[in-house]
């Protein structure tokens, strides 16, 4: 038996397993906002398709928008997140990665793309709202999470 169908198996279950977290710590939006930027960011463009890391990214947009009461539910967020995820995808099928530096490099970059246009999908479609603080978490987090990913990522030279 090969070690993928574990590896996908595993993933599948640390993806279930972000999703409940991110929707039972609505009360505190930011350590939601940490496991939303990882499930976007971190787990999503590791699914080698770029239809799964699109739905993935648009249904965690989906369930922070219905997780927290005072955000308008209108799909600006899993827009941002399905275009941010697709990039970083892109991104990383192109040009992969050697070393751990600059892979954290590419997700640093993806946080601050991911705040800019998540911010300007979710004007666009409900209005100016509060930033918050979770953009700033999750780069301060970024390597406890951004190591936990790279576990996964698995670049072409480490397969």
């Amino acid at each position: 038996m090969s070690s993928r169908p574990a590896n996908h198996l595993r993933l599948l279950l640390i993806i279930l397993f972000s999703l409940l977290l991110m929707y039972f710590l609505a009360p505190w939006p930011a350590p939601q906002a940490v496991v939303h930027v990882f499930i976007v960011l971190g787990l999503a463009p590791e699914l080698r398709n770029s239809l799964y890391c699109g739905l993935l990214a648009a249904s965690a947009g989906w369930l922070l928008e219905s997780a927290l009461r005072t955000y308008p539910v209108m799909g600006g967020t899993a827009m941002g997140n399905m275009v941010c995820a697709l990039l970083l995808w892109y991104s990383l099928s192109i040009s992969p990665p050697e070393k751990p530096f600059s892979y954290y490099t590419q997700l640093v970059l993806a946080v601050i793309i991911h705040t800019i246009v998540v911010r300007f999908f979710v004007n666009i479609a409900s209005g100016p709202h509060v930033l918050g603080y979770g953009w700033q978490w999750s780069l301060v987090l970024l390597p406890a999470w951004g190591a936990l990913t790279w576990r996964f990522y698995s670049p072409p030279h480490m397969r």
